[in-house]
């Protein structure tokens, strides 16, 4: 099969860098050791795993022992969760209904079984939180003397915004609260010091930036008192070598090369925005998508006038790979949608996430929206006022 593919998904997973994957190979015949084994080779993977961690706190601004190695996003955030219920006391839980499902189900879940009250904050129709809101919360439940944990997501993996983390921190740390954020659709695509950010966890996927699939790590402030012994009894797991030095190579490629990709791709997403508006009557935008300056330079959600629940689909059967919402949302409609549109424009409306990357081209762009505008035309005889 010649078929070109169009991959528009890279949100959900990147295509792997030539580089990181020359690097997974190396320690693929290298080492056939497990790290956890007391012997010479077990000793030399262990190593290489102590290595890698100290040279990614270097790239990020941490201690290495600050860094616990998991086997992707969720497993990070389902882990940070089983640390806030078995060591932090937590009784109070402030987040939005904008978070990542993996947080959102921790959470409710915590929530009936352990007694924890949780505060969701609003967000308005463009998926701006209301900090305000936030803050006064924050005063609120600080007379009650108890332990509190904020959790809120730095880049949304469906509308593309970017919160106010700096903001954020700033408050915790006045009421000295414990503050957690999914960093997954923003490590890798922005440059990250953990000094600057007044985090105390977060969570990192190496997929979400041309790394392998099935590696991450989160970071657990080292000024919090957690047992590292019974920490380690909790994430017990054989460590990843081949992941993690994969990891290591596409962090450290995405660092030095920032500046040149995000100018890259922040014009295939200006062409795009461009094509559609050009092309597509009353096209709309999810969240602040379409805000180069509030939203993620790599995530496009768009809103079209048409009610077509197969969409994804035919685009797909034409090679072109996009998303309906998370790709870890697959069965129902997007829960970020459904918390910032009404239920009449969810009914008639179709919304896809597009996710560009470093192997996109304008070309690409152009086939896309191409084939969109067959399928909304021709398709549907209709004519959009």
């Amino acid at each position: 099969m010649n078929k070109k593919f169009i991959y528009l998904d890279s949100a959900s997973n990147c295509k792997m860098r030539k580089e990181v994957i020359n690097v997974y190979i190396k320690y693929l015949k290298l080492n056939y050791s497990n790290p956890t084994s007391f012997h010479y080779l077990g000793r030399k993977s262990k190593s290489y795993i102590e290595i890698t961690r100290e040279k990614i706190s270097n790239i990020i601004n941490c201690n290495s022992s600050e860094i616990f190695f998991t086997s992707g996003g969720s497993s990070g955030n389902n882990l940070i969760f089983n640390i806030i219920v078995n060591f932090l006391n937590i009784k109070y839980i402030i987040t939005s209904k904008l978070e990542h499902l993996s947080i959102i189900n921790n959470i409710l879940y915590i929530k009936k079984k352990y007694k924890i009250k949780v505060f969701f904050i609003k967000n308005d129709k463009f998926g701006n939180l209301n900090l305000k809101q936030l803050y006064k919360i924050l005063k609120k439940l600080n007379k009650k003397k108890k332990k509190i944990l904020v959790s809120i997501m730095y880049v949304n993996n469906e509308i593309g915004n970017i919160n106010n983390i700096k903001k954020i921190g700033l408050f915790c740390k006045k009421f000295n609260v414990y503050f957690h954020s999914d960093f997954v659709q923003y490590v890798g695509h922005f440059k990250l010091n953990v000094k600057k950010l007044l985090c105390d966890f977060f969570t990192v996927s190496g997929h979400k930036f041309y790394g392998p699939l099935g590696i991450g790590f989160i970071y657990i402030n080292k000024k919090i008192n957690i047992n590292i012994l019974k920490l380690k009894g909790i994430i017990y797991e054989i460590e990843n070598i081949y992941g993690i030095v994969s990891l290591y190579k596409a962090l450290k490629i995405s660092n030095k090369l920032f500046l040149y990709e995000k100018k890259k791709i922040t014009k295939l997403k200006k062409y795009c925005l461009f094509l559609l508006k050009k092309n597509i009557l009353n096209i709309k935008f999810n969240g602040l998508s379409d805000n180069l300056k509030k939203s993620s330079f790599y995530i496009l959600n768009i809103r079209l006038p048409i009610k077509d629940d197969l969409l994804h689909i035919k685009l797909d059967l034409k090679g072109i790979m996009i998303s309906k919402s998370s790709s870890c949302n697959i069965i129902n409609n997007s829960h970020v949608l459904k918390n910032i549109l009404k239920k009449k424009i969810l009914e008639n409306t179709t919304s896809i996430r597009i996710s560009f990357n470093i192997f996109n081209n304008l070309l690409d762009i152009e086939l896309f929206i191409y084939e969109l505008k067959k399928i909304i035309y021709n398709n549907y005889l209709i004519k959009i006022k």
